[in-house]
């Protein structure tokens, strides 16, 4: 079986199609003749792109939609879990909490959009259909989306005056992942790294959102499932994608060591992260919560790594969107523990 990829002439709308062995990585010398004879970056021509609608609304919704709406709920919940953990069991969030997470889903939604604008390229060449990619949004009216969702993260992080440190560490570095030059995302181990930083930030927000020191509990939460993000979710959401990230200079694991390898790294590191949390919970304050979260782990880990194991027949990003039902999955159940108060 084998993956390929096609990237256009500068002139004539023809294609060249590189192929490769299913699983096999793409290396630099399969694509320098593509570089110097084709324009990689101008994968769509403009003149065929579909007008962006005018109307602001509808604009406004376009960069909400590129910014990747279900990441933007998991960044919200994983800060009101570092917030209900810090308060205890049976205790609802207060105000500040609130605004406090109204401040992370602007800066997330800020730094999401920034990364489709850095992304469009190899979007384009892995056939995304999100709005930039496909024509729906144009560049400047997300540029300018950009620059009024950090502001805005930082006004409502006022009402939460604790939580505007963790806000722009947050902003940082959304921005270092998706740097116009050096940025974190073109190599593994910087993305891992600033990805899992990032999350941490968020629990922390929300930790300190409350008004009192993080607890225990939230730091061990906020630890594990932030290498959960960087070790499994930032390596799976590669797969399926490397041709368009070869051609773009990533040297990401799967374009690096194939696809069967990043399968193989995921599936190990989620077996451990979930024995990890097995082990840890029940020596917490609140050990019913984390324990309910660590088994929905446990189970997400099984189903990850039936998926990372699966026949080459299967879709090729099935483990990322196990990896998002599991954080959903684990962070659901443990806010029901700590609200009912178990």
């Amino acid at each position: 079986m084998t993956s390929s990829i096609e990237v256009p002439r500068r002139a004539h709308g023809r294609t060249t199609k590189v192929t490769r062995p299913h699983g096999m990585p793409y290396s630099s010398c399969d694509f320098r003749t593509c570089r110097s004879r084709f324009a990689a970056v101008s994968i769509v021509a403009e003149r065929h792109r579909p007008l962006t609608d005018r109307r602001l609304g509808h604009r406004l919704l376009l960069c909400v939609q590129e910014a990747r709406p279900l990441v933007q709920a998991a960044f919200v919940l994983r800060f009101a879990l570092g917030a209900l953990c810090t308060l205890g069991s049976g205790r609802a969030p207060g105000l500040t909490v609130l605004a406090g997470a109204a401040a992370w889903w602007a800066a997330t939604t800020c730094a999401y959009l920034f990364n489709g604008l850095m992304d469009l390229p190899e979007d384009r060449a892995n056939g995304s259909s999100r709005p930039l990619a496909g024509g729906r949004l144009d560049v400047r009216t997300a540029r300018a989306g950009v620059v009024a969702l950090a502001v805005t993260a930082l006004a409502l992080s006022l009402f939460a005056p604790r939580t505007t440190g963790c806000v722009l560490v947050f902003l940082v570095l959304g921005y270092l992942y998706s740097a116009p030059r050096g940025a974190a995302k073109l190599r593994a181990w910087s993305a891992s790294c600033v990805t899992t930083a990032a999350t941490f930030a968020t629990y922390l927000g929300g930790a300190l959102s409350t008004g009192r020191t993080p607890s225990a509990t939230a730091l061990l939460f906020g630890a594990v499932m932030s290498l959960w993000v960087g070790l499994i979710g930032a390596v799976a959401k590669d797969l399926g994608s490397t041709g368009g990230d070869a051609l773009a200079g990533r040297r990401t694991l799967a374009v690096v060591r194939g696809e069967a390898a990043t399968r193989t790294f995921c599936a190990l590191a989620a077996l451990c992260l979930a024995q990890f949390s097995l082990l840890g919970a029940p020596w917490t304050t609140t050990p019913v919560p984390l324990t309910t979260g660590a088994l929905a782990l446990a189970v997400g880990a099984t189903l990850l790594t039936a998926r990372c194991l699966a026949p080459r027949t299967v879709a090729p990003r099935s483990p990322y969107r196990v990896a998002m039902a599991t954080q959903y999955g684990v962070h659901l159940a443990t806010a029901a523990a700590l609200l009912l108060g178990m």
